[in-house]
């Protein structure tokens, strides 16, 4: 067959007529293209957040605050600075770097995206001028159009006084003068280069590098900075040597709480949101000045009922200064959707001092979006769950019985063992028994037994975010590695949902302020356990609340709903420094956290030591509320899976601590009627079939908390 093939005239006059249409594609862009002035900035609008509804106004973000100054009142050394920071060759470029462009493109081609920076100061200055969020190829030319008709038609000095007066640097300040105010209290005309450098370094990600929020990232940055400033010759290296970084002056942060209703119970609900936005591509400064309608996930109701539960003084918890000091979280998640219903990160946002790091979210969904400034705890006993779902995966039923002294010889616990909560004995419980009444002599061996990295894995797959580190040890069932109370929530909702895991998320949508929208939610959902093992570990934390069984939470459930839970405590001798409880129903999943700022202080309430059964009655109090009037769900029955075993520990009960040696281990024997050769297996629809192995770990480590 003949193929046609062009001759070299064709190729040449292609060739031409390509470049011929490329000029004129630029002449044109480059003609009609005209440059916004940064007075553009006095008509910003504000951003509105909306509950659930998409109608009703949860906060504002906005009120800019921006004051103008020419350049000469800004020292030359912050305009270096800002140079070393951003654009290092500032003086001597055009309005684009093409070496820029062209990696930033290669990058976002390869990614399926155009996201990827290469903006020089003029680019930047365009970007914000123009206000969009559009991430395409079209928005990106006409940003080019506009940065090289601005390079050539405006002086350096004039870009550089327009950048600085217009860029973001967080604390809702929008200009040097602004920020010069926000982080020292001072003009712009009277920052040294510490200050100056300090300010240029929070340019690229006032969320990240605002020392209030990260120190350890701000300080690494500001160094960068200076770097840059000696290593372009603006700063000698012997001045550098006696430059160190801002602390006296520096403000803590609590200007953040200036925005308009993004105050007191939802400061944290904003700054949850400008987090996940940003992750998503959307950048704090213009989000605040761009007119657009969030619509979050969080529900008026549950909200306001979680900020009740919280305040309220049923527990003793917040009013009248009872144990001042102490902090609280609470955060709510929807099972097989992610949608956070409702968040609680403490009391009074950043102008609150007793707030670790000054602006801190308990909850941990800040962290979560953001990747830094994450609040973790022992989760106590909390973490018993996931060790019933590996025993359960791996055969053992619920009715399997073991022996549950008050105190067990333990290696790897400095001689300490294993002790339970008050004392308590258990002569020989079911599974069930031991997770209602949380027998820690029961489920440490057991955590040995099927293998602690296996309930790490599980908790991970369940929700616990992979970057926090779950220390693979027995002790891993009673939470002796932190989380944060979003892990929580998470897990709890993985079970509720029979073994579907779903991502958490704040924003469902975002619309400019024409009504495009912008940004769309991707959910997330992922089955993780087999549905019969999530009915039966249901079950067993239904219980939890069975009075007849001695339970933790006795007293704590829910009028006339099913729902299911577990406590947790993390306390030693006669101190509880965290008190948690975790509840779920099929509709909605609730952590809840107390404890202090200080995390060797103890949590007390009304002076007596705080337990996750005190932690019980906010989630009462909130999840009634909450659901009150919505129809009542039922959980699936028990499947009984696995095989009811007759384990016993090879230690007998002892009256107190003792050294461990190797006769005194504990170990579970397993009845001869499953051998692991035959334990059942629980496979996900499309994986393949496996059994896992349990391991025998004896470097468990610490005293064990009550639960």
């Amino acid at each position: 067959m003949h193929r046609y093939a062009p001759t070299p005239r064709q190729m040449l006059w292609g060739v031409l007529g390509a470049f011929l249409l490329l000029i004129l594609f630029v002449g044109l862009g480059y003609a009609f293209t005209s440059i916004p002035s940064p007075n553009s900035f006095a008509t910003n609008q504000t951003t509105l957040l909306y509950y659930s509804d998409g109608k009703t106004v949860l906060a504002r973000l906005g009120a800019t605050n921006r004051t103008s100054i020419p350049l000469s009142q800004v020292p030359v050394p912050v305009q270096h600075a800002v140079l070393s920071a951003e654009d290092r060759n500032f003086e001597s470029e055009p309005g684009i770097s093409p070496t820029g462009i062209l990696r930033a493109l290669y990058v976002d081609l390869k990614g399926g995206d155009v996201q990827q920076g290469g903006s020089t100061i003029t680019q930047q200055y365009v970007k914000n001028a123009y206000l969009t969020q559009q991430r395409t190829f079209t928005r990106k030319f006409k940003e080019i159009f506009i940065a090289v008709k601005l390079g050539n038609s405006k002086p350096k000095a004039q870009i550089l006084q327009d950048y600085l007066n217009t860029i973001y640097f967080g604390r809702n300040a929008y200009g040097i003068e602004a920020a010069s105010e926000a982080y020292f209290h001072v003009h712009a005309s009277q920052l040294n280069v510490a200050e100056g450098a300090l300010l240029a370094a929070v340019i690229r990600a006032p969320g990240l590098y605002d020392p209030a929020i990260d120190a350890s990232a701000a300080k690494a940055r500001w160094q960068y900075v200076i770097d840059g400033m000696v290593k372009k010759h603006w700063l000698s290296a012997a001045d550098a040597a006696k430059v160190s970084f801002p602390t006296k002056q520096l403000k803590t942060g609590e200007a953040q709480s200036s925005n308009t209703d993004c105050v007191k119970d939802v400061f944290f609900i904003c700054k949850a949101v400008e987090a996940e936005l940003n992750n998503a591509g959307i950048d704090e400064g213009r989000l605040r000045v761009g007119g657009y309608r969030i619509v979050t996930t969080i529900t008026r109701t549950a909200q306001r009922a979680m900020e009740g539960a919280m305040r309220d003084d049923n527990g003793g918890y917040q009013k009248h200064g009872v144990d001042k000091g102490r902090e609280a979280a609470m955060v709510s998640v929807q099972p097989g959707d992610g949608a956070i219903r409702a968040m609680y990160g403490g009391s009074g946002g950043c102008a609150d001092n007793t707030l670790p790091d000054n602006c801190t979210d308990l909850t941990g969904v800040t962290g979560m979006f953001s990747g830094q400034g994450d609040y973790t705890r022992s989760p106590g006993s909390s973490f018993k769950p996931y060790t019933l779902i590996t025993a359960l995966q791996q055969g053992i039923g619920l009715d399997s019985r073991f022996h549950g002294p008050s105190h067990i010889d333990f290696p790897g616990t400095n001689g300490k063992g294993i002790n339970n909560s008050g004392g308590e004995s258990c002569g020989t419980c079911t599974l069930t028994e031991a997770l209602a009444r949380s027998v820690n002599t029961i489920f440490v061996p057991l955590a040995q037994q099927v293998g602690p990295d296996q309930i790490a894995q599980v908790a991970h797959d369940a929700g616990v975010q992979k970057r926090h580190h779950l220390d693979p040890v027995p002790t891993i069932t009673l939470g002796t590695s932190d989380v944060a109370p979003i892990d929580q929530a998470t897990g709890y909702a993985t079970i509720a949902a029979q073994g579907v895991m779903a991502k958490p998320y704040l924003v469902s949508s975002v619309k400019s302020g024409s009504g495009a929208t912008v940004y769309r939610a991707h959910r997330s959902t992922k089955r993780v356990f087999a549905a019969d093992v999530m009915a039966d570990t249901t079950y067993a934390m239904t219980k939890v609340f069975d009075c007849s069984m001695q339970a933790t939470a006795c007293g704590r459930s829910l009028p006339g709903r099913p729902a299911a839970g577990k406590t947790g405590t993390n306390g030693q001798g006669n101190d509880n420094f965290d008190a948690w409880f975790i509840g779920f129903t099929p509709q909605l999943s609730t952590a809840v956290w107390f404890g202090n700022a200080d995390r060797n202080k103890p949590v007390t309430n009304h002076g007596s030591p705080m337990f996750g059964s005190d932690a019980a009655l906010a989630w009462q109090q909130m999840m009634t509320t909450t659901l009150a009037g919505q129809a009542v769900e039922s959980f699936p029955p028990p499947a009984h899976v696995g095989s009811a075993l007759n384990a016993s520990p090879t230690v007998a009960p002892s009256s107190g601590p003792t050294s461990p040696s190797p006769s005194s281990s504990p170990s579970l024997t397993i009845s001869p009627t499953l051998t692991p050769s035959t334990r059942p297996t629980h496979t996900l629809p499309g994986t393949p079939s496996s059994s896992p192995t349990p391991t025998s770990t004896t470097t468990a480590a610490g005293s064990a908390p009550p639960g």
